[in-house]
């Protein structure tokens, strides 16, 4: 199993990352932010199924043409209504309409090619937020905008919630993983999370009344 990222350029500091994870005869995508032409670039291997963090524009705007292809497009419970809805999605402008997604749960566990994946809701960037951790020899978490290599997700975006938010990354803190792939930015690391998410936690505890 490897896990590659696409990075697209949404102008400014707006870099997407869509994680790709290869496994011996398909592969796993993390988010639609990047054309599927780009995912053949990288690979030959055919697309099992798609998971979807949040309902951004950034992170779904392709997420018509992966679902052209017929495979499942996970995604929280919440994220269809940010899909039909322009103010949630952030983008003002733009609606998708996708015939095969499916509903996930927090807790809910699914079999791929790459090994089981676990749903773990985090609201607060938005309120269908969620993470997916890949289990395997070392663990592997995909965290979307709920935080960052040194930054946290921003809460001030329709739904956002800063109670919410600090409760999810206190959650990310107590899981089990190793490496962490973020909707932006690079790679981090349980190691660094341990002193990252204590530092935002007392930031917003410290300067915001919650």
């Amino acid at each position: 199993m490897e896990v590659k990222t696409i990075k697209t350029d949404w102008g400014g500091d707006l870099k997407q990352n869509t994680h790709v994870i290869i496994g011996e005869n398909t592969c796993v995508v993390i988010d639609a932010g990047c054309p599927i032409q780009d995912i053949k670039n990288l690979t030959p291997l055919p697309i099992e199924a798609v998971f979807i963090t949040h309902g951004h524009f950034d992170h779904v705007e392709y997420i018509e043409e992966y679902d052209k292809l017929g495979v499942p497009i996970y995604v929280s419970e919440e994220t269809p209504m940010f899909l039909k809805d322009t103010n949630l999605n952030v983008s003002r402008c733009k609606t998708y309409k996708v015939n095969n997604l499916v509903p996930l749960d927090d807790g809910d566990k699914i079999e791929s090619c790459v090994g089981t994946i676990e749903c773990i809701k985090t609201p607060g960037h938005s309120e269908d937020s969620m993470c997916y951790l890949l289990y395997g020899e070392t663990n592997t978490l995909f965290t979307g905008d709920t935080v960052f290599s040194v930054a946290m997700g921003r809460d001030d975006l329709p739904t956002g919630d800063t109670i919410q938010l600090l409760a999810s990354l206190d959650r990310i803190l107590n899981l089990d993983f190793n490496e962490m792939y973020t909707g932006h930015g690079r790679v981090s690391t349980k190691e660094e999370q341990k002193t990252n998410i204590p530092k935002w936690i007392n930031y917003f505890r410290n300067t915001k009344t919650i």
